[in-house]
């Protein structure tokens, strides 16, 4: 087997780590570069001065280094591209035959990954700017006053999932860039309903909802069980749907020493529940 090659870019900012004091398992984490690699790299530097390969004999590679820029900057540019549309254009651009395996090694080479994009609610200028005054407005807050939240969600269970297969060009950590997500519309088909709110240490159990959740049922099966979990005493999170704002929930609340949480509207990522139904169910 070949051994795994690594852009004369990467080669160079091994090379410049080094040289700034950073220890080799440092900078093969930093750069997200098998450490072997960053080892070999930095013994080529020392005995030759230079970060090129050596001369070497057998089959010249199909492409060239401007061909493989280009390829790279096509797949940036072009995002949700596949291997194989991106070896189509390739293809006409240098009137040349490609394999995919070749393209796929070529952006491996530029540190270019298939991944899944982050999936991202859709918000208005409005909805951002909400979110943004909302973290300034908490950024201050103490563990006991987080101590005292009880925050809650639903959860659907769909029957009919989305395409999940979908993948983006992208290099490591840059997951949340803007320009590599992908917005979805959720709750596609069919689906089953449950709720569910978690404390500092404590959580309440998951309940179904049946049908159409409205504001009999959100009484019912949500305040209630709260208060029985949680007591009266407890700052109150929900997500501003009409029947958690109706005036017979707020007189439930009311009723008790139960303060509401203000939030932003469509800020569900802002949730801790969303990474903890695993465990709540």
């Amino acid at each position: 087997m070949p051994r795994a090659e690594i852009s004369g870019f990467d080669r160079t900012r091994i090379v410049a780590l080094f040289q700034a004091g950073f220890s080799n398992h440092r900078i093969a984490m930093d750069l997200g570069i098998p450490r072997s690699l960053v080892i070999r790299t930095i013994q080529r530097f020392q005995e030759t001065g230079s970060v090129e390969n050596r001369p070497r004999s057998g089959r010249p590679r199909v492409t060239d280094d401007r061909e493989n820029r280009y390829t790279a900057l096509f797949a940036r540019s072009n995002i949700f591209s596949t291997s194989t549309a991106i070896r189509s254009h390739i293809q006409l651009t240098f009137r040349r035959v490609i394999s995919t395996s070749t393209i796929r090694r070529r952006l491996r080479m530029a540190n270019l990954r298939p991944r899944r994009p982050l999936r991202v609610p859709r918000l208005t200028r409005r909805q951002i700017a909400a979110r943004l005054q909302w973290a300034r407005e908490h950024q201050e807050w103490l563990l006991p006053q987080w101590r005292n939240m009880v925050f809650t969600d639903e959860v659907r269970c769909g029957l009919v999932s989305d395409d999940r297969r979908i993948r983006v060009w992208r290099e490591p950590g840059h997951q949340q860039r803007l320009n590599l997500v992908r917005e979805v519309v959720p709750y596609q088909g069919g689906s089953i309903m449950f709720w569910g709110g978690i404390m500092f240490n404590n959580r309440s159990p998951s309940t179904q909802i049946q049908g159409t959740m409205t504001t009999e049922i959100y009484e019912e099966n949500v305040i209630q069980p709260l208060r029985n979990e949680f007591g009266n005493t407890f700052i109150f999170m929900d997500d501003n749907a009409r029947p958690h704002r109706a005036r017979r929930v707020q007189r439930a609340l009311e009723g008790g020493q139960t303060v509401r949480f203000p939030w932003p509207a469509n800020s569900p990522g802002m949730n801790p529940i969303e990474n903890n139904w695993d465990t709540i169910a």
